[in-house]
């Protein structure tokens, strides 16, 4: 299990939830966790790196919620943390067959800009994750998909059904058309480190109602709730 999923179950554990492997020491675990996440502070702090986090966020999350795009934010940030996905942010963004809407347009840098609101909007989630006080609702998860998408493109032969539910892993955390894994499997075998080079994309670009980019989603079903902000009463 990674730093970042047992983190997750710590601070679950604290509050009643699910509990950690036995033996588990939940202070030296989260003592790790913080370090890491102060070191990869300095990755996604300047303008270049903010606007490349907006754009892959949108790019696979636009229809999402506010929860859904924190779990693509939190997803890049676990793999930062994890060190094995690449040094450096645009390592981590460029890797191939990873990011799809990266990987279809030839890189981070020639997805779509975002607003100046939609900057804000993953710069506040960004700044609260790396604050330690958005919790990450993806529990660690350094992948994800859409399974409903896989499964139909595993059905019609366009990619392994190996890669539905990254081997038929159970998901650790959904967030509305969202599931996301701790490990990606590997030809469809669980608990594999990485996929193999061989492999199709393993993200899948967000499904938007009729086609249009940026609809609202037609699933309501979620572990996770919709917004993670409160607005303000007047």
């Amino acid at each position: 299990m990674n730093l970042m999923t047992l983190a997750a179950l710590c601070v679950m554990s604290a509050s009643g939830g699910k509990g950690v492997p036995a033996g588990t020491d939940c202070t030296a675990v989260e003592h790790t966790y913080q370090i890491k996440l102060v070191a990869v502070t300095a990755l996604v702090t300047g303008p270049a790196q903010r606007d490349a986090i907006a754009r892959v966020t949108y790019a696979e999350a636009g229809n999402q919620g506010d929860t859904g795009l924190a779990g693509v934010v939190y997803t890049i940030l676990n793999r930062l943390m994890d060190g094995t996905f690449g040094n450096d942010l645009n390592a981590v963004l460029d890797a191939p067959h990873q990011f799809e809407p990266v990987t279809k347009a030839g890189g981070w840098q020639r997805l779509p800009a975002r607003s100046s609101v939609e900057q804000a909007h993953v710069d506040t989630i960004l700044n609260l994750a790396l604050d330690g006080r958005l919790p990450d609702p993806t529990n660690g998860a350094r992948y994800f998909q859409n399974p409903t998408v896989v499964a139909d493109r595993a059905h019609a032969g366009t990619v392994s059904s190996g890669l539905v539910n990254f081997g038929g892993q159970k998901p650790v955390a959904v967030i509305r058309d969202h599931a996301f894994y701790e490990s990606g499997g590997g030809n469809g075998v669980p608990g594999s480190r990485h996929p193999t080079a061989t492999l199709p994309t393993l993200f899948v670009p967000v499904q938007t109602a009729n086609g249009v980019p940026g609809a609202a989603s037609a699933d309501p079903q979620s572990s996770q709730p919709s917004s993670l902000f409160v607005p303000l009463s007047r």
